[in-house]
């Protein structure tokens, strides 16, 4: 038959499809590079994109190349769904090599262009996926956080409703802290509080937040996110952690009775580390180092292991408390039980000081000014606050 030139090409064109769905792939490539060369751009694009594709599941053409010929093709013919097709396989190549980014572009340019045409809600799932590879199934730990972190506001009208999209931010957000990016982190968990949810979850976002806002120092803040996000029923572990952080932010604003009635007979560790800390800053002396002494529990059966910098500084503030408040009989029991932990120690010449007997009941506040400042239990209480966080995105990761 005598048919039109742009009719024998469309055929020629579904004949290399069909070569390539029956495997013969080497026939498949020298028709769609035969009808690549026509002078018709929308038979010669999807020709030239099923070469490409072949091409690099031979090894012939490399991903770079590929992508360089993608570029360019994509703006050969537009409007339809041959270029959705360049698109996506564009911004395939793109996601596989970590460029992350001119993938999001690639597709969201696509998706608003062509959004009434036949495919285009494949395009929008693609985006979807990407985004939710990145930042719920960990593709994006591979950026430098402050890199994740552009990504996600650029592309956030991506990230999903519910507990998916919750997920993510809290992911992002514990990145932001453990470079102590606390600002960006505080500022994504407080659109989590005020937007997003509700009730006990709202709850458990909020005492992160309020823990983020107490590692910098705004204890102001922590307040507002803890007192704006009561509710009742709370799990009996996350009440009392509620307590103890809204009772250091009452500390650090200096109303450390305030505090204390917070804390009321709450006996559990966050909550007695706080009642200490609180003691230390009235110098109540008496009071404060028999509880660091017993934040270290049975530790000192285990002298083959050294003392972590929060151990340390319990210690230190221990020895220097019992010290101050002139109680020979608990800083000798000290000294006899942490005295082989000295020699491996990070601060050994602050313990040395602090569990040395001669001073007991003789040194002033001010002789152990310089060393109660070695001690500072907001660096060890900041780094437990950091471990926290990652144990809760570890857990995450293993469910």
């Amino acid at each position: 038959q005598k048919a039109p030139a742009t009719d024998q090409l469309t055929a020629r064109l579904v004949q290399a499809r069909l070569f390539d769905l029956q495997g013969d792939k080497n026939r498949a490539l020298a028709v769609y590079k035969a009808v690549a060369r026509a002078p018709l751009d929308g038979i010669a694009t999807p020709a030239k994109l099923g070469a490409i594709g072949l091409e690099m599941d031979k090894g012939a053409l490399s991903p770079d190349q590929a992508a360089q010929q993608l570029e360019q093709l994509k703006w050969r013919w537009r409007g339809d769904g041959t270029e959705l097709a360049v698109i996506r396989k564009l911004a395939d190549i793109y996601l596989k090599q970590g460029r992350y980014r001119e993938a999001l572009d690639a597709l969201r340019g696509a998706g608003k262009r062509l959004s009434g045409i036949p495919g285009a809600t494949e395009i929008q799932a693609d985006q979807s996926n990407a985004f939710r590879a990145l930042f719920l199934e960990g593709a994006a730990d591979g950026l430098q956080p402050v890199q994740a972190l552009a990504l996600f506001y650029d592309f956030r009208e991506l990230t999903p409703i519910g507990a998916d999209g919750d997920e993510m931010v809290r992911r992002l957000s514990r990145r932001l802290i453990d470079v102590d990016l606390l600002d960006q982190a505080a500022e994504l968990l407080q659109h989590q509080v005020d937007e997003r949810l509700d009730g006990v979850a709202k709850a458990q976002v909020a005492t992160n937040l309020a823990t983020v806002y107490l590692m910098d120092r705004q204890p102001e803040k922590a307040l507002q996110a803890i007192w704006g996000s009561r509710t009742t029923l709370l799990p009996a572990a996350m009440n009392s952690e509620r307590r103890a952080l809204e009772a250091r932010a009452l500390m650090d604003l200096g109303r450390f009775d305030h505090a204390l009635e917070v804390l009321d007979r709450d006996q559990s560790n966050p909550a007695r580390e706080v009642r200490a800390d609180i003691f230390w800053k009235q110098q109540k002396w008496a009071e404060a180092a028999p509880i660091y002494e017993a934040r270290l529990g049975d530790r000192y059966k285990t002298a083959g292991t050294a003392l972590t910098p929060g151990e340390e500084s319990w210690l230190i503030r221990a020895g220097v408390g019992y010290s101050l408040a002139g109680d020979r009989a608990g800083l000798q029991r000290l000294s006899g039980r942490y005295g082989p932990f000295v020699a491996g120690a990070r601060s050994a010449a602050a313990i040395r000081v602090a569990l040395d007997d001669n001073l007991s009941g003789v040194a002033g506040t001010g002789d152990f000014a310089n060393l109660s400042s070695q001690a500072d239990t907001f660096v060890g209480w900041v780094n437990s606050a950091k471990q926290a966080f990652r144990k809760e995105a570890d857990a995450k990761a293993a469910t």
